[in-house]
């Protein structure tokens, strides 16, 4: 990996502690300074009052009144009068607010407020009776009002003049806490705008780490998957022709097991390297890793086709020099699925499943490396694949399927000794399907553990009903595909005996090298326990592999089945003839029985008697059978044939 997992745990303890760190200070900054603000306006509401307006209005009031008496003395009449009596009612309802409102609030602070308001208030209260009943018949009794109310003159002037001062003395204090608030709100309204910022600088960066995580490979640092629909998109939307190169690496998978993943994820950031520096940076492309040991390179500058293969070229030469990973000099090759918009499609989806078939193409015809261009035809292959495929497990489950039955005969008891279950299928669209065709889909699309359990039960009930019918039963053998490894097939084969009640040993098995070497490879217990079972098992196709004397040594065989491009060319050819000869004779050295396949003529047939082979199986004999006719097969073979032979 490009970065260690502790060091990526570590940068995001680090990130998630600055995080956390940056959210609280801006979140106290912000509690303080509403805390600060709300203090403040409290401060505002408590200290701001009218209390020095409310006494300045009662100095006025009683000024005015006194001068509405002098007035009223000098000049009495019935509209002074009125005037003096209006002043009066307003003098009056100047003291309640003082004393019961909030301003007396204020006032009372001061500690002769109540008293002399009270003693004011009771004074003016006293005067009323003059006022309205005296003054109107005896103006001059206002002389007489005025010295009762001029006590309350200087006391309430004394009083004025202390609510006053302490008022001013309130608001200079409350002026320099609020100025203090103030500075203390500016610097923490900096501190928010300075945290605020940090946040969003680290949301900005975070979401472009993240899109670039999201875009990028993390092995390889190089874009990924979705990166690349992405730009394919981007192009389509621009109509701007390009090239998209599809490529999986050959060879891999071996590496990455043998030498294991460390080499592997090494081998891939190598690839990666080499891509990039001499590719990319050549013919203005990008590469991408699509996961696993798969990449695509994007070129996005394409002229005639000779440009398209110009790159292509490139790219496999790149892998003819080896990777030197921790000393180990790493061969692998490359298939190339190539395509081109708009003429192979005009979406990523379509594009990326067109080049994915051209490249699965390309590995197939070549096991190093190979580019293929895109055709239609191909396809035309991979729809009527996948066409298959559904339709496969749709015959499946509705027994569409067929089986058929080839006898082989026994060159010693002149008789049929056993059966091989064939597979057929009658396509309503593509007519017969090739066996070897079906197990490729099968295998390919998880359903041969599916097809092979249907097969054996099937070959299980089919026995039984020749049994019911008086016909006396044979062994039967049925091919396993690779995959069936994977399932405890002794147990299967013995429960479907059971449920058939047919005893042990009537089902052998057939395993091709293919399924010989995944079998060891992967369960090597599987065939050793096949024969604790008595469920007989015999190597097919020998001769054609690569590892085929192996076999005879490590796996529990019973029976050899030589293939049919020696017994084809027996009676013609000498080297074929011996090497068949001495198939048979290491195969009754290791005490196993040997099958001829693909006996055609009656020489093959004594030449193989000669060399004391013990079975043969071939048209010469019969073809593959429907199973109602295989009891009449068995009994004809018994006469004719070896009756021909006699002659």
């Amino acid at each position: 990996m490009s970065e260690s997992l502790e060091t990526i745990r570590r940068k995001y303890h680090q990130k998630r502690a600055l995080l956390i760190t940056l959210i609280l200070i801006f979140f106290i900054s912000a509690a303080v300074s509403l805390f600060q603000l709300r203090q403040s306006i409290t401060i505002i509401n408590e200290h701001y009052g009218t209390s020095v307006f409310s006494m300045f209005q009662l100095k006025m009031e009683l000024r005015r009144f006194d001068d509405a008496l002098t007035l009223y003395q000098a000049a009495p009449n019935a509209g002074h009068l009125r005037q003096l009596q209006s002043r009066y009612e307003i003098l009056w309802s100047r003291f309640p607010v003082l004393i019961e409102g909030d301003d007396g609030a204020q006032i009372r602070i001061i500690e002769t407020a109540e008293s002399t308001l009270n003693q004011a208030f009771n004074t003016v209260k006293s005067l009323e009776h003059d006022v309205f009943n005296k003054l109107p018949v005896d103006p001059d009794y206002s002389v007489q009002i005025q010295q009762t109310l001029a006590p309350q003159f200087s006391a309430i002037d004394t009083l004025s003049m202390q609510d006053y001062y302490r008022t001013n003395a309130i608001f200079n204090r409350s002026d320099s806490h609020i100025l203090r608030l103030q500075q203390q709100l500016i610097l923490l309204m900096f501190g928010l705008i300075i945290t605020g910022s940090l946040l969003l600088v680290m949301i900005i960066r975070e979401s472009r780490l993240n899109r670039y995580q999201a875009e990028h490979d993390s092995l390889t640092d190089i874009p990924n998957r979705a990166f690349l629909k992405r730009e394919i998109t981007r192009y389509n939307d621009k109509t701007q022709p390009f090239a998209l190169h599809l490529l999986d690496l050959n060879g891999f998978k071996e590496i990455n097991d043998t030498l294991g993943h460390h080499v592997g994820d090494a081998l891939l950031q190598a690839v990666s390297r080499r891509l990039v520096d001499e590719i990319d940076k050549c013919y203005a492309s990008v590469t991408c890793r699509l996961g696993g040991d798969e990449f695509a390179i994007i070129q996005t500058t394409i002229g005639r086709k000779q440009s398209l293969n110009t790159v292509t070229d490139k790219i496999i030469s790149l892998f003819d020099r080896p990777f030197v990973i921790d000393q180990h000099s790493c061969f692998i090759g490359v298939s190339i699925g190539s395509v081109t918009y708009p003429e192979h499609g005009n979406d990523a989806s379509t594009l990326l499943t067109r080049a994915d078939i051209a490249m699965y193409t390309a590995k197939e015809r070549a096991p190093e490396s190979k580019q293929m261009l895109f055709d239609f035809d191909m396809d035309i292959q991979i729809n009527r694949r996948q066409q298959l495929q559904r339709d496969l497990r749709e015959a499946i489950d509705a027994e569409k399927l067929q089986l058929v039955y080839q006898p082989i005969v026994s060159f010693e008891t002149q008789c049929v000794a056993s059966l091989e279950a064939l597979l057929r299928w009658n396509h309503e669209t593509f007519g017969a399907i090739p066996p070897l065709e079906i197990i490729e889909i099968a295998e390919k699309y998880s359903l041969a553990n599916q097809l092979g359990c249907w097969v054996i039960n099937q070959t299980c009930s089919q026995i039984a009903q020749w049994q019911a019918s008086g016909f006396k039963p044979l062994p039967v053998a049925v091919n396993i595909s690779p995959s069936m490894h994977q399932l405890d097939l002794a147990s299967i084969i013995n429960q479907a005996l059971t449920d058939h009640d047919l005893p042990k040993g009537l089902i052998r098995i057939e395993v091709t090298e293919d399924t010989s070497m995944r079998i060891l490879k992967e369960t090597q217990n599987m065939l050793p326990e096949l024969a604790r079972q008595n469920i007989s098992i015999a190597l097919d196709d020998f001769g054609t592999g690569l590892s085929s004397l192996s076999h005879l040594q490590q796996l529990p065989i019973k029976t050899l089945k030589i293939d049919r491009c020696f017994i084809s060319k027996i009676t013609e050819d000498h080297t074929s003839s011996l090497l068949v000869k001495n198939i048979i004779c290491i195969g009754h050295d290791l005490g196993m029985r040997v099958v001829a396949e693909g006996i055609e003529n009656t020489a093959a047939a004594r030449l193989l008697t000669d060399y004391q082979c013990d079975y043969g199986q071939g048209y010469l004999f019969s073809k593959p059978l429907a199973p109602h006719l295989i009891p009449e097969c068995c009994n004809r073979l018994a006469t004719e044939y070896f009756t021909e032979m006699a002659t």
